[in-house]
């Protein structure tokens, strides 16, 4: 009965505890991709957890560049320089600019933040736009511009979050935080779509560098509970 009651009082502490976040997924671009260039889309599974990109428009890389070493040690990744995903021209105008797509899920996850290692090539990382949708993306053949299928939100409709957002750097990788947790509309949602797009704002930037996409949030209270639950019927039964 004593360890029965130590047990629980240590799962009950845990349980009303703050929750830590936890990795909905993850992008190192290590893995290997051969593309070829100015590929219409490229798609990108997760290297952890669950999540598919799609990099698309403007002129892809299709073997990606030297990317960013990356040692986050609380959320247990650890990754090599590597590659780095990357467009060869972004410099673009209208519908063929550079963008990619983010899709996951939140389902029983609040307080999402998304974060990301990105580099151009001039002093300051042009503006870029965010945008979100909860409804599945579509295939469309479109701009006349773009030979190919490429994704797009379902008919077009999406919430703007960041307008020309941009980053100081000299030609190198830094790291970009996006803290989206006052977005609640994003929580628990079986489906998430996020875009970022126009990277390029007439200021000479040709190419751009992104590695190490992170997303995390954090686990809703009542999954915690319900593990607690669970565990003290387990007990009872054993008892």
């Amino acid at each position: 009965m004593k360890n029965t009651l130590c047990t629980l009082l240590a799962v009950s502490h845990f349980a009303i505890s703050p929750a830590s976040s936890a990795v909905i997924a993850y992008w190192d671009f290590n893995n290997g991709y051969s593309s070829p260039d100015n590929s219409v889309q490229i798609i990108h599974t997760a290297s952890s957890g669950d999540g598919t990109l799609f990099q698309q428009r403007a002129d892809t890389d299709g073997n990606g560049k030297t990317g960013n070493a990356n040692a986050d040690s609380a959320n247990g990744l650890n990754s090599a320089a590597g590659v780095a995903m990357a467009w060869n021209d972004i410099a673009k105008s209208g519908d063929n600019d550079a963008e990619l797509f983010i899709t996951f899920s939140t389902l029983n996850l609040t307080n999402l933040v998304l974060s990301f290692d990105l580099r151009g090539n001039i002093a300051i990382i042009p503006s870029f736009d965010l945008k979100y949708a909860l409804t599945p993306l579509q295939d469309v053949i479109n701009p006349p511009s773009v030979t190919g299928t490429i994704k797009d939100f379902t008919g077009g409709l999406s919430t703007e979050i960041f307008n020309n957002f941009s980053v100081s750097a000299v030609d190198s990788f830094q790291r970009v935080t996006l803290d989206l947790s006052l977005i609640t509309a994003l929580d628990n949602q079986a489906y998430v779509a996020l875009r970022l797009d126009d990277f390029d704002t007439g200021t000479g930037n040709n190419d751009v560098r992104i590695d190490n996409l992170l997303i995390t949030a954090i686990p809703e209270p009542s999954v915690t509970m319900f593990g607690f639950i669970s565990l003290f019927a387990l007990l009872r039964r054993r008892k």
